[in-house]
């Protein structure tokens, strides 16, 4: 049997950040940040909620639509670096909120990429272990708590949320047909948060303007996704010996609309065969794909035998692609 995707949830913050704000706190014009990167607006947790929460909230979405209970469920895998403490991991925290029982639980950091890469990791748990029914794989982004809001380089990207899947089994040639990874780690640096690493210790001398928060060089993301991530979905094709032309919808993570917009011309697509929200929520880090892809499935654009390809790019740099027959 294959292992495909049967419920997807998100959760979107209400607090709204407009580019008005941000062009006040940063000089950067709104209609500069909409030229630049296409967002208008982004949204960002109160003071209350936390990256469980918000997790906790997409899975229990993803849950009904599957028709299924935490019980079920025999695998978390959350994808964040923004989880509620740096250690444990956040999936057992969400294992608990849930009530799911029966489920092993951890965390991957892949930044950007990680959700696609949880998807991977998940259907390949399945594949190995059939007493595994029900996977549920989260990408959540607490962001907002990283951010320098009077830095232009990093303020005008990035919002919070959560979205999540659950992976089950499904007949035999739909589902996850293959995934592909990459990686370059020259630029390692070029999107960071060093504050709270082991070389950078929450320590009275690391906290500074700096250190706890997002420094990104946006022209090298550019440079790393224009090289790489076309290469990621092609090698991933090739392994079930198909063309992009093959290709019948895409879901990208939502760095930058331009990004994307590149993207499906270098996949000869128009934009109607792809889902994006990043103009409307921004950023929304690990949780991107996952969002993109509970919106496309809402609005009836995923339909039964279409191919898919899931494909994100994150900090490190982590290129991924997964292609799917959608059931």
């Amino acid at each position: 049997m294959g292992i495909g995707i049967t419920g997807v949830g998100k959760y979107i913050p209400s607090k709204e950040i407009t580019n008005e704000q941000v062009e006040a706190w940063t000089g950067v014009s709104a209609a500069d940040i909409i030229s630049k990167i296409g967002v208008t607006k982004r949204f960002v947790v109160e003071a209350h909620e936390t990256a469980s929460g918000m997790s906790v909230e997409a899975a229990r979405q993803a849950m009904v639509m599957a028709g299924i209970t935490a019980d079920q469920i025999g695998l978390i895998i959350c994808a964040t670096f923004t989880g509620d403490y740096l250690c444990p991991a956040m999936a057992c925290r969400v294992q608990e909120q849930l009530g799911a029982k029966n489920a092993g639980a951890y965390d991957v950091m892949a930044n950007c990429t990680g959700f696609q890469i949880g998807l991977a990791n998940a259907a390949d748990r399945m594949t190995l272990d059939s007493s595994i029914a029900y996977a549920l794989v989260i990408g959540t982004a607490l962001q907002s708590r990283f951010i320098n809001w009077k830095d232009p380089n990093s303020a005008i990207y990035f919002s919070d949320g959560a979205g999540a899947a659950i992976l089950a089994r499904v007949p035999e040639g739909y589902g996850v047909l293959a995934s592909d990874i990459m990686a370059n780690g020259k630029v390692y640096d070029a999107v960071r948060v060093r504050g709270g690493g082991s070389s950078y210790p929450l320590r009275t001398e690391n906290v500074n303007d700096v250190l706890p928060y997002f420094e990104l060089n946006g022209l090298e993301v550019w440079k790393q996704v224009v090289q790489f991530q076309p290469r990621v979905i092609m090698r991933v094709l090739e392994k079930i010996s198909k063309k992009t032309d093959a290709v019948d919808f895409f879901i990208f993570h939502q760095a930058n609309l331009r990004l994307i917009e590149f993207l499906m011309a270098k996949m000869k697509h128009p934009m109607h065969k792809t889902q994006t929200n990043v103009e409307t929520i921004g950023n929304t880090g690990e949780a991107s794909m996952a969002i993109a892809l509970c919106d496309a499935v809402l609005a009836g654009k995923l339909q039964r035998d279409q191919l898919v390809v899931i494909s994100g790019v994150g900090a490190g740099f982590i290129f991924g692609a997964t292609v799917l027959r959608w059931y």
